[in-house]
């Protein structure tokens, strides 16, 4: 790498000339490689750079929109920790007068929101407002980013092949009360906390100090200041927020409820449990693996029969049938996992990780058909596509994903007050099996593959601040709520509790459907109702 002529200055003063200061120049230009310097610049440290803006030059950012980072204090509280760098994507309003400023956050923890900045989600907001995509604490082009391994290929050889990638194997969700089941969860959960465990060491070691803020507290914090630079002192904090953002979105409502101005959430965590555990809430019972399989959702995959879904045998089959022959497939692979020896890479396909690959196709209406045919094909004995489909999204994760996830849910959630508390895989394992009989017996112990939570009593650090309520705060704009009835990740039960807790300060917006989010199967309902909102028209929702 090359050395900018900024990198090395010549002193003023006293000048040498000649071979001597031909010699100086490369001993001082050897020493800066020597110590990777490259660039003489302020540091980021600096109290003075506290509130800079700075812009990127427009080739590096998505067309459209303008992109860049605002250096923000790295800890709120204790103003001596330095800066961070939060990554922005502002795609500016082209109505006038502007409304605002409406940040996006599009969920996971995890998820990078400067590439929601687009004409797509002018569409849904509204052309008055600048959107401004960021990338929270951690995450993505955010500065300091959670990476505790080395890299991507580091990551999936870690994963690969584990309880992490395959998920839990119940020998048959249909006889629960067999005590073998339980025996061999238990050694699988202490697989799982080995692993949980090594992470946070590795974090300990790669990341120190520096995960302490990445909790959703410090997210809020941020979007108040970002706000107060971009639109001034007293402009309000407006947000849009999918899945894990609805937690943002409540952190924000009730944290600052004075600064909370249009604030829409959509596919609803309960932030109770959150702040309690630091966990997604698991699916509801039983009813969603039929949504997949009922005619109601998708009618021609019935009717048509095996041409348009696989899964069937005939045309109008009752979904019962369907399901009888996923648990008969699910039963088989927790005695003899199917080989996938051709898949991108030589490997195999659990119970487990069957039912993980189900659960997440339950959240995606749309990729319906692909995951139908992954599991045809795997009951006919071939599992590669199955196989590429539930592992290659960890093939093509970057570094910047690593663990960004526990990053924000270990701030978030309560430490073990004593060494007595910290769970043991028994208690794991019963936690898990009161799933398997009370919350769903398909997907009980499944969450994990697609929500990689856990094992946050090893985390390394604690946060400067970790919010766990009042959840009931007044706003002077009442939050907009967006929930799915058959939403396999976050329920409406979620959705129906923030309301009920903040019954004059919000309106919820129940979409009868499946997936995850209302933007799973978007309606030309929805889409007007948020849009609606956004615009500010009080005696409309006032009717709700």
């Amino acid at each position: 790498m090359g050395v900018p002529k900024e990198a090395v200055e010549i002193p003023r003063g006293r000048r040498r000339t000649g071979s001597t200061a031909l010699t100086l120049y490369i001993c001082a230009l050897a020493s800066l490689l020597a110590f990777g310097i490259y660039r003489c610049q302020k540091p980021y440290g600096r109290k003075s750079e506290i509130g800079t803006v700075k812009w990127s030059p427009a080739a590096e950012c998505n067309p459209g929109t303008e992109c860049g980072a605002v250096i923000v204090p790295k800890d709120y509280i204790d103003r001596s920790a330095g800066t961070a760098s939060i990554a922005i994507a502002r795609f500016k309003a082209t109505k006038f007068p502007k409304k605002g400023t409406v940040f996006l956050n599009p969920g996971g923890p995890g998820g990078s929101g400067t590439r929601l900045a687009t004409q797509t989600f002018a569409d849904l907001i509204g052309d008055d407002w600048d959107l401004l995509g960021f990338d929270p604490r951690g995450i993505n082009k955010t500065s300091p980013q959670v990476q505790c391994f080395n890299g991507s290929s580091d990551f999936n050889l870690f994963v690969a092949n584990t309880v992490l990638q395959q998920g839990f194997n119940v020998a048959s969700s249909r006889n629960l009360s067999n005590p073998a089941i339980e025996a061999q969860l238990v050694e699988q959960a202490r697989e799982f906390m080995a692993l949980k465990k090594s992470q946070a060491e590795l974090c300990a070691k790669n990341m120190g100090d520096e995960l302490k803020y990445m909790g959703t507290a410090t997210v809020v914090r941020d979007m108040d200041f970002i706000t107060k630079v971009l639109d001034g002192e007293d402009a309000k904090i407006n947000f849009w927020g999918a899945s894990y953002g609805s937690i943002l979105g409540a952190y924000l409502v009730n944290m600052l409820p004075e600064r909370a101005g249009f604030v829409v959430i959509d596919g609803i965590v309960d932030p109770v449990n959150w702040s309690m555990a630091g966990q997604l809430a698991l699916i509801p019972p039983k009813k969603h693996i039929a949504s997949i399989l009922k005619p109601v959702p998708v009618p021609f995959f019935m009717q048509a029969g095996p041409e348009a879904c696989p899964l069937t045998q005939h045309i109008d089959e009752p979904y019962q049938d369907i399901e009888t022959r996923l648990e008969d497939f699910f039963d088989a692979l927790a005695l003899t996992p199917l080989p996938a020896p051709f898949g991108f890479r030589p490997g195999f396909v659990t119970s487990g990780g069957a039912r993980a690959f189900l659960l997440q196709y339950l959240q995606r209406p749309q990729k319906w058909a692909e995951s139908a045919l992954a599991l045809s094909q795997a009951m006919a004995g071939n599992g590669t596509l199955l196989f590429n489909l539930l592992v290659i999204p960890l093939k093509e994760r970057t570094p910047h994903y690593d663990l960004a996830r526990l990053g924000v849910t270990c701030m978030d959630s309560p430490p073990p007050k004593s060494p007595a508390e910290v769970p043991t895989a028994e208690v794991l394992v019963a936690e898990l099996m009161k799933s398997l009989r009370e919350v769903s017996q398909h997907f009980g112990a499944s969450a994990s593959v697609g929500e990689p939570d856990g094992g946050c009593q090893y985390w390394p650090v604690r946060g400067p601040e970790r919010f766990s309520g009042p959840w009931n705060a007044t706003l002077d704009w009442p939050m907009l709520i967006v929930s799915n009835t058959m939403d396999p990740i976050t329920p409406i039960q979620s959705g129906l509790r923030i309301n009920s807790l903040m019954p004059d300060s919000s309106r919820l917006i129940i979409k009868d459907g499946p997936g995850h989010c209302s933007d799973a199967f978007p309606t030309p309902c929805i889409i007007k109702l948020i849009r609606g909102y956004f615009a500010g028209s009080p005696g409309e929702w006032d009717n709700m």
